[in-house]
C-alpha cells in the first residue's frame, strides 16, 4: 500500500507540474531560511559551552551606586577573588583576568603589536577548558614571567608548537623576558573572550599592589562551584559580602552601595551588556527576533501547501469519488495525499540543504560568522531533519488530506460543487496571516533602517568626518615631535595627541569628589588629552574656555561635560570650582575652566555619562596621533606619513584607520541586524507571493465560466481585473487592520533599547501597506490579466 501511494504521488505531482513547482518552490525556500537561521541560533546559544564544567562556573559582576548613577560592571575589585576562594565554601576555584590594551614583542628585527593579551591567575586551566599542546596547565601560570601562548601565535613566533622553555621579549613593558611554559589550542569561536597570550600574575602589578574592595578595575573575576554547591546560596552570600568584610560599609545608606553578583558563563554572551565586557556580546533579543522569523518563514511554506491543496479540491473532487465508489477507504485516501505532502517536503528539504550548504559562505560573511557542516552540527541536525520533514510533511498536508478525502461521491459524481465554505474561510484566514506576517516584517525592516540612519546621522557632539588616526605613536620616542611635522604638510589643518578618543575601547574609570560637596565620590571618565583636542574634533564649548598651551596653569585644569556638570550639582555656575580624582598613583586636585557639550562616546544605545578631559602626558605617552585633513591632499599626506614613521620606527608597521569608519565598526551588529532583516523579509515575502500566485491562478481557473459570461454581456477587462483583485484587496485590508498594532509594539519594544532614538512615524506603516499592496496586486496581476482577456468561446463552448 505504501508503494502505491508513493507511486500514485509521484505520478500526481508529474501530472500538475505547475502545482509541484510552486509548493517545492516555496518549501525549499521556506527551509533553507530556517536552516541558516537555527544554524546562526544554535551558534550563539553554544557559547561557552565547550568548557567541560560549564554549568558549574560563573562570574562576578559589580553594581556600583554613587549618588543617583548605578554603574553596571563586569568586574570585581581583585582582592575578592581571594576572599571568595578561602572563606566560601561553594568555592572551589577562582581565577581573575585582565585585558591588556596590547604589547610589541619582538621577532628578529622586527616589533609585533600583540592585542590579545591577559594577565591571569595560575587557576585559569583548572577552570576553562584550553587543551593544551605542550606545557603542564597545573604549573604553567605559577612562576612570575610565564607566558602561555596559542598554537597560532606560536608558529607566528617559533615556527612550532614544541616552544616550552623558548622567550618572547615584550618591548613595552620594560622590555620583560617572558617565558613560554604553554601553548593552547587557538580558542574556540564560540569564546566569550579572546586571547592568543595569558601572562602569570604572579609578580605583576595585579599581584604586588595594594588592592582595597573599592578598587575597581577592568579586571573579571570567575568562579567554579564545587560538584553539587548551589549558586543560589552563593548568591545570597554575596549580598551581605560588602557588610562582612568591610566594617566601615553602611549598608542602610540608599545613596552609596557596592553589591556582588553572579552570572553563569553560559549565559554571558547573550544576557550581560556591562562595562569591560572581555569582548563583544550578542543579544537574546536577536535571538528570539530570529527565531520567531525562522517560525513564520517556515510556516508560511506549509500554509501555501495547504491553501494550494484546498484550492484544488474542486479539480481533484471527480477523482476522490471514482475512488470511493471502486471501494477505497478514506484512510487510504487520506494516505495518498500524506505521501503527496511527504514526497514534496522531502524534495524540497534536500534542495533546501544543498541551497544552504551553497549559500552559508556567503551568509558567514554577511553575519560575520564561522559556521560550518561539521560533525558536532551534523550530529544534531541530521535528527532535526528527519524531525522537520515529519513535521512540515504533517503540518502542510494533514488538513487538506481530511478535507479532500471527506468528499461525498454522490455530489462529486453528479458534478455538483464541494460544498467548501469552511475551506474557504480557512484559506483566507491562511492569507491573512501570509500578508500579516509580511507586512510586520517590512514595517519592521524599514524602521531597522531608519533607526540605523537616524545613528550614523545624529549631531553626536564632535565632527567625525575628515579625520584620520594614526594609531600606536606611543611607540615613538617622541610623538609630539611627529605631530608637528604633521602639521607642516600641506592638507593638515590642525592635529591632536590622545589615546581617549570617541571612537575606541580606551577609558578611565575614575571618581571624582566636588570640594565643598557631599562628600561622595561620581564616577566620571576622565581623558587625558593635549590642549588641541576639543578644536580638532570641533567639540563645542558651552561655558568657559578650552584647554590651551598658552596658559602654564592649565596643568591643573579641567574641561567637564553637560553631564558632569550636572551631576556634580555645579551646571549653574560651573567655573573655577575643584574637583580632585585619584591620578597615577596619587590624588590631584583640578579646577574648572570650562564645560563642553556633551558628547557621544558610547553606544548610542547608552546615555552620555559624567566625563572630564586634563592636559598630562608625563605620566603616559598618548597611544593616537589625529588629524582633521583635506580630503584632495589626502594621498600626498598618507605618503609623508607613511615615509617620516619609516624613519622614526621602521620595525613598527604603520597603521591608520578613519574616524568615520571607526564609529561605523561600534554599529556594525546593528548593521548586520538590519541587512539579514532585509534578506529573511524579502524571502518571505517571496513565499507569501509564490502562494498568492497560485492562489490566483486556481481563483481565475475557478470563475472561467463566470468571466465568460460577464464578457459576453459586455464586461470590459478592467472590470473583471477589478473583479478578480477585490477579493485579495479584502484580505491585505484585514491584514493591514492586524499587522500595524503587533508592529507598533514590538518596534516601540526595540527602541527602548537605544537611549538616542528615532520616532515611529506613520508613513513608514503607510509606506509598508502601499509596498505589500503593490507586491500582492503585481503577483495576481499577470493571472488575473489571463484570464480577464481570454476569448468567452473557448471558455462557454461547452455549454
Amino acid at each position: 500500500m505504501r508503494r502505491l501511494n508513493l507511486l500514485l504521488a509521484i505520478r500526481q505531482l508529474q501530472r500538475h507540474r505547475g502545482f509541484t513547482l510552486l509548493n517545492i518552490l516555496g518549501l525549499t525556500l521556506g527551509l533553507t531560511t530556517f536552516f541558516l537561521i537555527i544554524l546562526y541560533v544554535v551558534d550563539e546559544l553554544n557559547y561557552d559551552r565547550y568548557n567541560m564544567n560549564v554549568q558549574r562556573i560563573y562570574r562576578i559582576n559589580t553594581d556600583l551606586k554613587i549618588g543617583d548613577h548605578i554603574s553596571y560592571m563586569a568586574d570585581a575589585a581583585p582582592p575578592v577573588a581571594g576572599i571568595l576562594r578561602d572563606n566560601y565554601p561553594e568555592v572551589q576555584s577562582v581565577v581573575r583576568i585582565f585585558p591588556q590594551y596590547g604589547s610589541r614583542f619582538k621577532k628578529g628585527n622586527d616589533l609585533i603589536e600583540e592585542k590579545h593579551i591577559a594577565v591571569a591567575d595560575a587557576d585559569l586551566f583548572k577552570i576553562f577548558t584550553l587543551p593544551m599542546i605542550t606545557g603542564n596547565p597545573a604549573t604553567a601560570l605559577q612562576n612570575p614571567n610565564s607566558v602561555v601562548i596559542s598554537e597560532t601565535t606560536a608558529k607566528k613566533y617559533f615556527n612550532s608548537t614544541d616552544v616550552v622553555g623558548r622567550t618572547l621579549l615584550d618591548i613595552d613593558e620594560d622590555s620583560t623576558t617572558l617565558t613560554v611554559t604553554g601553548v593552547i589550542r587557538d580558542m574556540p569561536a564560540q569564546s566569550s573572550f579572546h586571547f592568543d597570550f595569558f601572562r602569570a600574575s604572579r609578580g605583576s602589578w595585579l599581584d604586588t599592589s595594594k588592592f582595597i574592595l573599592y578598587s575597581l578595575y577592568p579586571i573579571s573575576t570567575f568562579v567554579m562551584l564545587k560538584p553539587g554547591a548551589n549558586a543560589t546560596t552563593l548568591q545570597k552570600k554575596l549580598a551581605g559580602f560588602m557588610p562582612a568584610w568591610d566594617p566601615k560599609y553602611d549598608k542602610k545608606d540608599t545613596s552609596f552601595y557596592l553589591h556582588l553578583g553572579l552570572i553563569p558563563l553560559a549565559g554571558i554572551h547573550l544576557h550581560s551588556n556591562r562595562t569591560d565586557e572581555l569582548g563583544p556580546n550578542g543579544s537574546i533579543q536577536n535571538i528570539y527576533i530570529f527565531s520567531a522569523i525562522a517560525a513564520f518563514v517556515l510556516l508560511l511554506a506549509a500554509i501555501n501547501f495547504m491553501n494550494l491543496a484546498t484550492a484544488r479540491s474542486t479539480g481533484r473532487s471527480r477523482e476522490v469519488g471514482v475512488r470511493k465508489v471502486l471501494g477505497s477507504p478514506r484512510s487510504a485516501l487520506i494516505g495518498q495525499f500524506l505521501s503527496e505532502s511527504f514526497l514534496m517536503t522531502f524534495i524540497a528539504t534536500t534542495l533546501a540543504i544543498v541551497l544552504t550548504v551553497l549559500l552559508l559562505p556567503s551568509f558567514n560573511r554577511l553575519a560575520d560568522k564561522s559556521l560550518t557542516f561539521d560533525g558536532a552540527t551534523l550530529a544534531w541536525l541530521l535528527p532535526s531533519t528527519l524531525l522537520i520533514i515529519v513535521a512540515v510533511g504533517l503540518l502542510a498536508g494533514l488538513y487538506p488530506a481530511f478535507f479532500l478525502s471527506a468528499f461525498r461521491p454522490v455530489d462529486v459524481l453528479k458534478a455538483q460543487p464541494a460544498k467548501g465554505r469552511r475551506a474557504d474561510i480557512l484559506r483566507n484566514s491562511l492569507v491573512v496571516f501570509q500578508f500579516t506576517v509580511s507586512l510586520f516584517l517590512i514595517i519592521s525592516t524599514l524602521m531597522v533602517y531608519r533607526q540605523l540612519h537616524f545613528i550614523q546621522n545624529k549631531d553626536l557632539g564632535f565632527d567625525r568626518s575628515h579625520l584620520l588616526v594614526i594609531n600606536q605613536v606611543n611607540y615613538l620616542d617622541d610623538p609630539e615631535t611627529y605631530k608637528k611635522k604633521a602639521l607642516q604638510y600641506a592638507g593638515v589643518r590642525s592635529a591632536t595627541l590622545s589615546g581617549f578618543l570617541p571612537t575606541n575601547d580606551h577609558r578611565w574609570h575614575n571618581f571624582g569628589s566636588l570640594r565643598g560637596g557631599d562628600g561622595n565620590s561620581i564616577e566620571t571618565q576622565l581623558w587625558v588629552v593635549d590642549p588641541d583636542y576639543i578644536p580638532t574634533l570641533q567639540m563645542k564649548m558651552l561655558q568657559g574656555r578650552s584647554l590651551s598651551a598658552d596658559f602654564g596653569t592649565d596643568s591643573a585644569a579641567i574641561v567637564l561635560n553637560e553631564t558632569a556638570a550636572r551631576i556634580y550639582g555645579i551646571a549653574k555656575n560651573p567655573l573655577n570650582h575643584i574637583i580632585s580624582f585619584p591620578f597615577f598613583g596619587g590624588r590631584r586636585a583640578f579646577h574648572v575652566i570650562g564645560i563642553v557639550k556633551d558628547f557621544n562616546f558610547t553606544s548610542l544605545r547608552d546615555n552620555v555619562t559624567p566625563l572630564a578631559m586634563v592636559v598630562n602626558h608625563e605620566y603616559e605617552k598618548p597611544d593616537e596621533l589625529v588629524l582633521r585633513v583635506q580630503s584632495d591632499h589626502l594621498t600626498a599626506i598618507l605618503d609623508r606619513l607613511k615615509s617620516e614613521w619609516a624613519s622614526l620606527a621602521p620595525h613598527t608597521p604603520f597603521s591608520f584607520s578613519f574616524m568615520n569608519s571607526d564609529f561605523d565598526a561600534l554599529y556594525r551588529t546593528e548593521q548586520r541586524m538590519g541587512e539579514i532583516s532585509i534578506l529573511f523579509s524579502a524571502l518571505a515575502i517571496a513565499i507569501a507571493c509564490l502562494g498568492l500566485f497560485g492562489l490566483a491562478a486556481y481563483a481565475a481557473e475557478r470563475r472561467t465560466k463566470e468571466i465568460g459570461i460577464r464578457k459576453v454581456l459586455g464586461a470590459s477587462v478592467s472590470s473583471i481585473l477589478g473583479l478578480l483583485s477585490l477579493d485579495f484587496l479584502r484580505l491585505i485590508a484585514i491584514s493591514v487592520l492586524v499587522a500595524m498594532p503587533l508592529a507598533w509594539l514590538a518596534l516601540r519594544s526595540w527602541l527602548d533599547n537605544f537611549a538616542y532614538r528615532t520616532d515611529i512615524s506613520g508613513w513608514l506603516f503607510a509606506l509598508g501597506a502601499v509596498l505589500l499592496l503593490v507586491i500582492a496586486m503585481a503577483t495576481t496581476l499577470f493571472q488575473s490579466m489571463r484570464a480577464a482577456v481570454s476569448n468567452p468561446i473557448d471558455t462557454l463552448r461547452n455549454e
